[in-house]
């Protein structure tokens, strides 16, 4: 039905975490739909062809999903409906990488889609697309190389560098002092950098990560209850792990899990 292929760069390994190709069976009658979860990172997605995917469609003029574009932090889940035979690419970022790459401010992603030609820096990157994957992979990666190698952090992108992978070694599980106690910087700071890089607040990332992983965890061990589970994944109870759940999916654990869920269940574990 659905087919994810993924590559990851080594050589790129601190700023894009991997590049993906996904394609919808032609032969299917009706449009694949899924409801996506946040996963704390951000995204540029590009359509092989115009008018396959649409978010939220069962809203008054959803409109259909730009062919090239910039996908920021989500706060909640939406519902992608793709059509038969459509076919995408996408370069995954860590969670704070992609503001330092192209320069702007990630809280003016959270919850929008930026068309690709907003971003001249980055129009480039629609001429790498192919019918062939591992050829597209190879030219993103030879391009973003070059732009790598022209980078210059600086100090404000360390703290937060520094915070990110705590919040993601630790899969979520640490406490906003703990972050600033390895930072050395204060909250307000932090909170600033973030809103800069991330474009959420570190609980919010931290909360969003842990969900994640529960969802992955829960996918990897079906034998085990979700009462096990919660405890695995480190929540104290499993009001909580339900409190987190609706805030992010407006549904029950239960019911997400009785669903299908290719492309969630796909990159919760990436």
């Amino acid at each position: 039905m659905v087919s994810v292929q993924t590559y990851i760069p080594a050589a790129l390994a601190p700023f894009i975490k991997s590049f993906w190709c996904l394609w919808v069976d032609a032969g299917i009658q009706q449009p694949y739909v899924e409801d996506i979860i946040p996963d704390g990172h951000h995204e540029i997605i590009f359509h092989m062809e115009p008018r396959i995917a649409q978010r939220n469609p069962a809203l008054q003029n959803c409109g259909y999903e730009p062919d090239a574009f910039f996908a920021g932090q989500n706060l909640y889940s939406y519902m992608l409906q793709l059509q038969a035979g459509a076919m995408l690419y996408g370069i995954r970022f860590y969670p704070h990488t992609l503001a330092l790459l192209f320069n702007f401010p990630a809280d003016l992603l959270t919850g929008q889609l930026l068309p690709l030609n907003d971003v001249p820096a980055a129009d480039a990157l629609r001429h790498c697309i192919t019918e062939n994957p591992a050829c597209t992979f190879a030219r993103f990666e030879k391009l973003l190389t070059k732009q790598v190698a022209a980078l210059n952090a600086g100090k404000g992108f360390d703290y937060v560098n520094a915070a990110v992978r705590l919040i993601l070694q630790e899969k979520g599980n640490v406490k906003v002092d703990r972050l600033i106690q390895a930072t050395g910087v204060s909250v307000k700071h932090l909170d600033t950098s973030f809103k800069k890089f991330v474009g959420i607040t570190p609980k919010t990332l931290c909360h969003i990560i842990k969900l994640n992983y529960f969802i992955h965890y829960r996918e990897q061990h079906p034998d085990k209850s979700l009462t096990d589970c919660t405890y695995e994944a480190s929540f104290y109870d499993q009001s909580h792990l339900i409190k987190l759940f609706k805030t992010f999916t407006g549904k029950l654990p239960k019911a997400y899990f009785n669903e299908v869920n290719i492309i969630s269940n796909h990159f919760t574990g990436m």
